[in-house]
């Protein structure tokens, strides 16, 4: 019994390392915001980091791929736009806001994945040339900040509807659904492309469909952002989304997904956006200023990826050397 425990820790060192850190964050933030446990200041932090934590799991998509999204903000400020410039007043028409947004971000992932299954350049320039030709979809569908969400819909995201933490909720069954994606043959698959795409090729998979639909996948992600994002402000930015293209790589990376595809697991995404969403919160709590806030936010990043590296070696050295 404790030869399987101390397996299943050795295999989970990154996770419990990024849920050391998580804990760290809380006791600390707690120091500032005794209510923070309460329902309502789960229902309220929850609706903060929905956004970010639904972006980092459409980058960490593509990142098992072995690609990076540099377009995902602004896919993520597409469907944003759509979904509040839809003058949507009854629960039928957000219901048809919400799937021409989410219609649109798919459609411009699946077109991030054509450009990188067919064009042969590396994704981080595709998506990058991509960046600009969707922030341009964005800018011409709402050239300012502007418009509107039914101030019912925000305030049940925000405050909870009938004591449920609405995107709370929404976390868990994101996670449910990757956690059933990946018993599937298409999840198996973004891992087998992702971590041997000549090997997977030769196995008889569609590499370029699988990569198509994963890129499609992470715009589904950045699209529920996007909605997101426009509930909780009421509103919608045609610049905001830029942010969240470094966040949710960083959150990534934190997460355990390596850069070379195959290889990580969205639940350490999760806590990658949890830290990354309490840091902030947390900085600005200390006053300190936003040019500082920032200094000090990308240390502590540093340090974090640094030492859950070095653990995660250590580990692997030492299994080696078993």
């Amino acid at each position: 019994m404790r030869d399987r425990i101390g397996t299943v820790a050795r295999g989970n060192t990154d996770i419990l390392a990024l849920v050391g850190l998580l804990l760290v964050l809380l006791v600390a933030y707690q120091r500032y915001d005794s209510s923070l446990l309460t329902p309502a200041s789960i229902t309220i932090l929850s609706a903060q980091f929905l956004p970010l934590i639904l972006a980092a799991a459409g980058q960490t998509t593509v990142m098992l791929l072995g690609g990076i999204d540099l377009s995902l903000g602004a896919v993520l400020g597409i469907a944003m736009a759509v979904f509040a410039v839809s003058d949507a007043h009854s629960a039928g028409a957000v219901a048809t806001a919400a799937v021409i947004a989410l219609g649109a971000a798919v459609v411009a992932g699946a077109v991030n994945g054509v450009l990188v299954a067919y064009a042969g350049l590396p994704p981080i320039i595709v998506t990058l040339a991509a960046s600009f030709l969707w922030a341009g979809v964005t800018l011409v569908i709402l050239p300012q900040p502007g418009g509107s969400v039914p101030s019912g819909l925000v305030d049940a995201y925000n405050n909870g509807w009938n004591g449920i933490a609405l995107p709370a909720v929404a976390i868990a069954v994101a996670l449910a659904l990757w956690r059933l994606l990946r018993t599937t043959r298409h999840g198996l698959a973004l891992y087998a492309v992702g971590g041997n795409e000549h090997g997977a090729y030769a196995s008889g998979i569609h590499t370029r469909g699988v990569r198509i639909a994963g890129y499609a996948l992470g715009g589904a992600f950045a699209g529920f952002a996007g909605i997101g994002l426009a509930i909780q402000t009421g509103s919608a930015d045609p610049t905001i989304g830029a942010p969240y293209t470094l966040n949710s790589i960083a959150a990534s990376v934190l997460g355990g997904i390596g850069f070379f595809g195959g290889v990580g697991r969205m639940r350490g995404t999760v806590l990658g956006a949890l830290v990354i969403g309490l840091l902030t919160n947390l900085l600005l709590f200390t006053g300190l200023s936003p040019f500082y806030q920032l200094i000090l936010q990308g240390v502590v990043l540093i340090v974090a990826l640094a030492l859950k590296t070095l653990l995660t070696r250590n580990t692997r050295d030492k299994e080696a050397l078993a």
